[in-house]
């Protein structure tokens, strides 16, 4: 055995000095191991290979543990290992990588991982799912991660577009293109009468997932007036004026007679008239839905533009959904809108298929 001793102490010393927390060394080298007890203050025996001669390497066990008190200039026991002991290391996140690249982030941080999944029988998974650990978790060295696999190809990335200011129509078709899913919340988003994005959360420029919600505070411009709104119709009636002077007779002698008329004057006056046409309350469409895999609460349909919010009534049950569209139908005619998997199930069974709904916007 060995101890390290500092200088000799004097009798009844440690009873009247306040007790240390005792050092976490595990894992630390002989070099390592003597600073950090003579820091605390505190004396040390040694056991294990290469106590005997002090050639050993590394600590791996300490008696008492981390943060114990113990009595100033104590002496506690560390058992030693003839080997380097290696640090503990954060876990990779690598859920959306490709196969190879899971392989190159396990190898640089010298962990160990298994499959299960999709393709991990015969190795033949393109990507990762979900990971456990957690991304970030401290784990031994070389210690195991469990990766569930996907035979889909990831999706990457991306960066979230600066849409403050836009009016709705561009706001849509940029988060569109960016395939990111618009959440409106402030005036006009209940009924999609917003007309430009005030705020916006995350910031322009994050690093978001595929198909991540992006909220934007919206507002509403004032209402323009009724008679520049509204369109209107302009007729012309031709009102007519009918002017008549009535006979004259004038008597010059006795027994003679002179009679003059004149003739009746027609005048026509345009006037003018609007009628203005009433606008819609509703908008609906009647037809087949279908259900593909797809995020909850968004839709695809052929003939509305992306952010509009729908209600969806199954004619059969009388249920309703709400749902955004947020994808293009392939197909057109009478399939008026394709809905996820989720909001499909909350309508009819997934067995059934294919449903008569109402549409309503």
């Amino acid at each position: 055995m060995s101890s390290l001793v500092f200088t000799t102490p004097d009798a009844g010393a440690s009873s009247n000095h306040a007790p240390v927390h005792m050092p976490n060394v595990v894992g630390l080298t002989r070099t390592q191991a003597y600073a950090a007890m003579k820091a605390a203050q505190l004396f040390f025996k040694t056991r294990g290979p290469g106590s005997a001669d002090g050639k050993w390497v590394s600590v791996t066990h300490e008696l008492p543990g981390a943060g114990t008190l113990v009595p100033w200039r104590s002496t506690v026991t560390l058992t030693t290992s003839m080997s380097a002991v290696h640090a503990s290391r954060r876990v990779p996140r690598v859920v959306g990588l490709t196969k190879a690249r899971v392989y190159a982030a396990m190898k640089s941080a010298q962990l160990f991982f298994k499959t299960r999944g999709p393709g991990s029988a015969d190795a033949k998974w393109v990507a990762v799912a979900r990971q456990s650990p957690a991304p970030g978790t401290v784990v031994a060295w070389h210690a195991t991660v469990t990766i569930t696999t996907t035979m889909r190809a990831p999706h990457p990335r991306r960066r979230v577009p600066n849409v403050v200011g836009m009016s709705r129509a561009r706001a849509i078709a940029v988060m569109h293109s960016s395939q990111l899913v618009l959440r409106a919340v402030g005036a006009g988003a209940s009924n999609n009468s917003w007309t430009s994005a005030a705020r916006q959360s995350p910031a322009a420029g994050t690093i978001v997932a595929w198909h991540a919600v992006v909220t934007l505070s919206v507002k509403r411009s004032p209402p323009k007036s009724l008679s520049s709104t509204r369109p209107t119709t302009t007729t012309t009636v031709a009102a007519t004026t009918t002017t008549t002077v009535a006979a004259t007779t004038t008597t010059t002698y006795p027994g003679e007679t002179t009679t003059s008329t004149s003739p009746t004057t027609t005048t026509t006056v345009p006037v003018t008239t609007t009628t203005r046409k009433p606008s819609k309350i509703n908008d609906y469409r009647i037809g087949a839905a279908t259900w593909y895999s797809y995020i909850p609460g968004h839709c695809a349909t052929w003939f509305l533009p992306y952010g509009t919010r729908i209600t969806v009534r199954d004619l059969a049950t009388g249920r309703a959904i709400v749902c955004t569209v947020t994808d293009k139908e392939a197909a057109r005619g009478d399939r008026v809108v394709d809905l996820s998997e989720t909001e499909f199930a909350r309508l009819a069974p997934l067995a059934k298929g294919v449903i008569r709904v109402k549409v309503t916007w």
